[in-house]
């Protein structure tokens, strides 16, 4: 990124862009003005759309130069936005994951198959008849197939995330 125009030249173009968006203002109403003293003045109804073409393309001329006088600095050249523009783009890259916590160490620990105690929370093999963390016994509980922890036979809700026994 580089100034466009020196302090010096933005100011002179300012100066140029407002006197010609006053001079195409001034045109406008002139010719606005006109129309109602045409007889007085004697001019041709023609010329006053002449004015007032001249009027709006001057002060579009005009708006377009303080416009650019007031812009400090532009993009650069076309090579330069490229590499600008592929930064840009990697930082918007975002890695949407919608999967929750739980979801996901299921999906990671389905591969092998476990059981949670129901005491600790410690991670046993499903064919473990007592936990390695605490020793308690592992017997006598249904698994719940969402979180793999070892629920008691008579109830209903898992313990640990509320999931439903029935609806297995």
């Amino acid at each position: 990124m580089y100034n466009r125009l020196e302090d010096s030249t933005r100011i002179i173009i300012g100066i140029i862009g407002g006197i010609i968006y006053a001079v195409g203002v001034g045109l406008i109403i002139f010719s606005f003005a006109s129309f109602f003293l045409a007889p007085a003045i004697g001019m041709v109804f023609t010329s006053m759309f002449t004015l007032v073409i001249l009027g709006i393309v001057a002060s579009s001329i005009g708006r377009a130069l303080v416009g650019m006088a007031r812009t400090r600095k532009y993009s650069g050249p076309l090579d330069d936005q490229r590499s600008l523009r592929r930064e840009v783009q990697e930082d918007m890259t975002y890695n949407y994951t919608f999967v929750s916590d739980r979801e996901a160490k299921t999906e990671r620990k389905k591969s092998q198959s476990y059981s949670r105690c129901p005491e600790c929370d410690a991670e046993n093999d499903d064919r473990a008849s007592t936990c390695q963390n605490c020793g308690a016994s592992l017997v006598g509980y249904k698994k719940c197939s969402l979180c793999y922890k070892l629920n008691e036979m008579d109830k209903r809700f898992c313990s640990n995330c509320g999931h439903d026994f029935n609806l297995d």
